[in-house]
């Protein structure tokens, strides 16, 4: 074989090699690229189940927070007490709807921390309930009788504050978190547990 020959040979197999490169290096962006999107789809449906749990937490707890302070301030008659009762009782199908969102979204913490709060929620409304049912009696005047109350209403920010902390970690890890504070968002540093 002659200089020529064995030179056109080397030039075609440096092609042959080249494009096989090629080809091995667009399988792998398009590996990369895949697990990107994936990973992106992930964060996606996980942010859209957190916020929606995070609303609905938030919502019941307002309309309870609500009741208890119209209640406590003698605001409302027994009849509006059993409205806002009712309302705030058919709002759980909605916070245990989102909470699914969250158990199936994963990772279990935040799960976790969701299912307390809306633990939390229910044992502080069914304290108010109990006074509803009970007509609102004269001794419910006596503010030392909601100290279980206030404890039940602090006990569920507590429990959406962890729920939060934890969907902010999970979708922003090493970022600081967001805390509520008597009902308000404030930023503060992120709390590892």
């Amino acid at each position: 074989m002659d200089s020529v020959t064995q030179v056109a040979l080397i030039g075609v197999a440096g092609t042959v090699l080249g494009a096989l490169g090629g080809v091995v290096g667009a399988v792998r962006a398009a590996a990369i690229s895949t697990r990107g999107q994936s990973t992106l789809e992930d964060s996606k449906s996980r942010r859209a189940a957190y916020s929606a749990c995070a609303t609905a937490l938030i919502l019941r707890r307002d309309t309870i927070s609500t009741l208890m302070e119209g209640m406590r301030s003698e605001d409302i008659d027994l009849d509006t007490a059993k409205e806002k009762l009712a309302q705030a009782q058919a709002m759980r199908a909605d916070v245990m709807r989102t909470i699914g969102a969250v158990v199936v979204e994963g990772p279990e913490y935040p799960a976790a921390a969701a299912e307390s709060a809306a633990h939390h929620l229910d044992v502080w409304l069914d304290g108010l309930a109990y006074w509803i049912g009970e007509g609102m009696p004269d001794r419910m005047r006596d503010q030392s009788q909601w100290h279980n109350r206030v404890e039940d209403r602090q006990l569920t920010e507590d429990a959406i504050e962890r729920f939060a902390t934890q969907c902010r970690h999970v979708l922003h890890p090493g970022e600081d978190g967001l805390r509520l504070s008597a009902g308000r968002l404030v930023l503060s540093p992120l709390r590892r547990r």
